[in-house]
């Protein structure tokens, strides 16, 4: 339906730009007035923290919690861990936004990602 890359000036972890990420996609869902979400990760420990689970990142509190008190935006959220293997298009798209700072796609597949999006296509079959 729609599709964004975007930079994130990289803080000094990972699981920063994870959660940041994270953040941004509920934005842009909330901004499209989506009303059923399905948020994936492939960062394990970033999910259990969204989802509740214990984890002591003082440092990003702030914005799990920005991401906790969108949940109500929507009638359906979902979050769910995925590997990275299961969403080559996440990861293409990241790599992307290393190039290009900010990209949005409405109702179209970026060019560069469709190989990848239809071969998550036939794992979904």
């Amino acid at each position: 339906m729609a599709t964004l890359s975007q930079q994130i000036p990289l803080p000094a972890l990972v699981e920063m730009v994870e959660v940041i990420a994270a953040r941004r996609a509920l934005v842009f869902a909330k901004e499209l007035g989506f009303d059923k979400v399905v948020m994936e990760g492939d960062s394990e420990p970033i999910i259990n923290a969204i989802l509740g689970d214990h984890m002591d990142y003082a440092y990003m509190g702030h914005v799990m919690q920005d991401i906790k008190f969108m949940f109500p935006s929507f009638s359906i959220i979902s979050v769910k861990h995925i590997h990275r293997e299961g969403n080559c298009v996440a990861h293409k798209l990241a790599r992307r936004a290393i190039r290009s700072h900010f990209l949005v796609w409405m109702e179209s597949i970026p060019p560069n990602v469709l190989d990848v999006y239809q071969l998550d296509l036939l794992r979904l079959q």
